[in-house]
C-alpha cells in the first residue's frame, strides 16, 4: 500500500497539473503536429507525429513511432490550419524498433497553407515536476463525430501534466537501453508518435506507451533518445537549449534558441519491463480512404477532403480461372450495399458457374466494411474460413474473399 508521503506527493503533482495554464502552447505547436494514417494489413491505423525539419521542394521530416508505421504500405499525413487541411504523402527514411522511432519524408500532395514549421528538439536535463504537454489525436474522441469524421478529426487534443522522472529502460523487454521520460500528461490510443512538449513548445520526448495495470504513468522516448536515433540515421534537426522560463507578463512562452549543451546522458534509475503501446486505432473508413488515396496519388487542388459523393471508395481485383479484372465501387453504392453474383442484374457480375446469381453483398455499416453471403450454393470464405450464410462479417483491405471455391476477390482502398 502506498505510504502517506507518496500519496501526498501524488496529490501535490495532480494539483499542480490542474493549475497549469497551457493555452499559450497550442498556437506555437498545433500547426506542426499532423495526424498520420497508415494502410496496414488488417485495416487502417492512425497516430500522431511532429515536423522536426523542412527540406527543399516543400518536403518535411516528420517524427513518429515505429509501431505506428512499421506494417504500412501507403502513408498519409494531414495537418490542419484554421478551417482547411493539407495532405502529405509519407515515405520512411529511418526506423528503429528498439527506440520505437521513425522518421518520414513528407511530400506535399494536397496543400492549402504554408508548410508546418518544425519544432526544436530540446535535450536539456529535465526537472522533476516541471510542467509538460502531450499533443496527439486520441481515437476515442472521434466517436462523438458520428459515422463520418470531418475536419474536426484533424484538430489536436492537448493534455497537461508534469515530469515524474527520467529513467533508463526498454520497450517491451527489448535489449536496448534508452532514456525514457515518465510523466502524468494523460495519453490514450491515437497519441502514439505525438510530441511531449515543455512550456516553450519544444520537443522533450515522443509519447510511446502507457504502463499496464496502473493509472497515471505515461512514457515517452526522451529528446536525447531521439537525438541518438537521428544521429545514427545521419539526420540533423533544429535544437534548442537552456531552461524553459516563460517571460514574466508575456502572453506567450519564451523560445530559447542556440546549440544544445554537451550534457552526457548519464545513468538513470529504474527499469521498464511492463508497457502497452499507445498505438493508432482503426479510424473512420471513409476519411482514411480519402487521405490514403490522395497521399498515394499525384492529385492536388481544393482546400478540404474531396467530396464523399461519387468518390471511388473501394477497388475489387477479381480473379476467375486465368482471367483477372477490376471493379470500382463508390461510397454511396457501398452504403446501399453492392451485390456480387452471376447475372446481368447485379452490380458486380462474375461469369463463373460456381458463383450464385446473388452470391455476396458488400456494405458499409457506419465505419465498418461488411461482407454477407446471400445464401449461395457453393459458399464463401473469408481468409480461408467459411462465411456463414446471411451473417455479416467485418472485413478489411487485407481480406481475401473466395466465392464458390473458384473466384478470388482482393480489396484495395480508393480507385
Amino acid at each position: 500500500m502506498p505510504n502517506l508521503l507518496t500519496l501526498l506527493l501524488a496529490l501535490v503533482l495532480a494539483a499542480a497539473a490542474a493549475a497549469q495554464d497551457f493555452s499559450d502552447i497550442a498556437p506555437l505547436t498545433d500547426r506542426s503536429v499532423g495526424r498520420v494514417f497508415v494502410d496496414a494489413p488488417g485495416g487502417y491505423v492512425t497516430g500522431a507525429g511532429v515536423v522536426i525539419s523542412s527540406g527543399g521542394s516543400g518536403s518535411l521530416l516528420y517524427l513518429t513511432n515505429n509501431h505506428v508505421i512499421e506494417r504500412g504500405r501507403d502513408i498519409g499525413v494531414v495537418f490542419k490550419t484554421s478551417d482547411t487541411i493539407s495532405i502529405y504523402r509519407g515515405a520512411v527514411l529511418a526506423a528503429s524498433r528498439e527506440a520505437d522511432l521513425a522518421v518520414l519524408q513528407l511530400d506535399p500532395k494536397k496543400v492549402t497553407a504554408a508548410p508546418p514549421p518544425p519544432l526544436a528538439l530540446d535535450m536539456r536535463t529535465l526537472r522533476k515536476g516541471e510542467p509538460v504537454v502531450a499533443i496527439g489525436f486520441p481515437g476515442a474522441a472521434d466517436a462523438v463525430m458520428g459515422e463520418e469524421m470531418n475536419i474536426a478529426a484533424f484538430e489536436t487534443t492537448l493534455t497537461g501534466g508534469n515530469v515524474s522522472r527520467v529513467l533508463q529502460g526498454s520497450w517491451n523487454n527489448g535489449p536496448a537501453r534508452i532514456e525514457i521520460v515518465q510523466h502524468t500528461a494523460p495519453l490514450s490510443p491515437g497519441n502514439s508518435g505525438g510530441p511531449l512538449l515543455d512550456r516553450c513548445g519544444r520537443v522533450i520526448g515522443l509519447n510511446t506507451a502507457i504502463a499496464k495495470g496502473v493509472s497515471g504513468i505515461y512514457l515517452a522516448a526522451s529528446a536525447r533518445t531521439i537525438a541518438d536515433f537521428l544521429d545514427e540515421a545521419g539526420l540533423s534537426v533544429a535544437a534548442a537549449s537552456g531552461a524553459c522560463e516563460p517571460e514574466a507578463g508575456a502572453g506567450a512562452p519564451a523560445r530559447p534558441a542556440g546549440p544544445p549543451p554537451a550534457v552526457p546522458a548519464g545513468p538513470g534509475n529504474g527499469d521498464i519491463r511492463f508497457w502497452a503501446i499507445v498505438g493508432g486505432i482503426p479510424a473512420a473508413l471513409l476519411t482514411v480512404l480519402a487521405v490514403i488515396a490522395i497521399a498515394a496519388s499525384g492529385r492536388s487542388g481544393g482546400d478540404r477532403l474531396p467530396s464523399a459523393e461519387g468518390r471511388v471508395a473501394l477497388t475489387l481485383t477479381i480473379r476467375t480461372g486465368d482471367t483477372s479484372f477490376s471493379r470500382r465501387i463508390g461510397r454511396d453504392s457501398l452504403r446501399a450495399g453492392v451485390v456480387i453474383g452471376r447475372g446481368r442484374g447485379v452490380p458486380v457480375d462474375i461469369d463463373n458457374p460456381r458463383v450464385s446469381r446473388e452470391h455476396l453483398r458488400l456494405s458499409l455499416e457506419g465505419r465498418r466494411l461488411m461482407a454477407t453471403d446471400l445464401g449461395s450454393t457453393n459458399g464463401t470464405t473469408v481468409d480461408g474460413k467459411p462465411l456463414a450464410p446471411r451473417q455479416p462479417r467485418q472485413i478489411g483491405e487485407a481480406t481475401v474473399l473466395t466465392l464458390g471455391g473458384a473466384v478470388e476477390i482482393r480489396l484495395r482502398a480508393g480507385p
